[in-house]
């Protein structure tokens, strides 16, 4: 049997390092040039390199981002999930109601693949967050490439060109609901942040 005591391996994590830190640049000069704060209801961000991005405890985001597009994309979809998580606490009437109808609406909603979320529940929930996105990074990147962006992404496919095809409708429904306006995050108190950073969003 060989040996292998004189086996030399070294760990080099200096390119994931340099991937982290340039997204921390990016994102540090986005907020430079954009007012994001009004969406920021999370101000804790984790870069990690490999990993899917996701919401709470803290806002993480990878590395696979080349520009502002990307970057907003990715980084207010996570933003979002807070403020769906706020309102789920806040209006716990109207977001029973708001599942409800979306389930009426859209009865064949896709669960998993490229189409749809991990389950049923995460499906209908990101008709919510991936509205919200399209809708705030269209704040500052013109719309038409926002939605050229979402389109060409090969996960949430259902969702996002329901969102964008449905754009109108959904808008009247989430405002009937008191989704929208945005409350957004510079008018939230301490106990609102409070209820946006729990890990789970009120049942349906």
């Amino acid at each position: 049997m060989r040996q292998f005591e004189d086996l030399d391996i070294t760990l080099d994590f200096d390119a994931v390092r340099r991937g982290a830190e340039r997204v921390r640049g990016m994102l540090l000069d986005a907020r430079s040039r954009f007012d994001l704060a009004r969406f920021e209801y999370s101000t804790q961000v984790r870069i990690a390199p490999t990993e899917i991005p996701h919401s709470h405890p803290r806002i993480t985001l990878n590395t696979w981002v080349r520009d502002d597009l990307t970057l907003l994309s990715m980084y207010l979809h996570e933003q979002m999930h807070w403020y769906v998580t706020w309102y789920s606490h806040v209006r716990a009437p109207q977001w029973r109601q708001l599942f409800a109808q979306l389930r009426e609406r859209y009865p064949a909603a896709p669960v998993g693949g490229t189409d749809g979320a991990n389950d049923e529940f995460s499906t209908y929930l990101h008709l919510l967050v991936n509205w919200l996105e399209v809708d705030s990074v269209s704040q500052f990147i013109e719309r038409d490439r926002v939605v050229q962006h979402v389109r060409a992404l090969p996960f949430y496919r259902w969702i996002y060109q329901t969102v964008v095809d449905d754009r109108q409708s959904l808008d009247a429904l989430y405002r009937d609901q008191g989704l929208l306006p945005f409350r957004e995050a510079t008018q939230m108190s301490s106990d609102d942040l409070k209820l946006a950073a729990l890990m789970d969003e009120a049942a349906t």
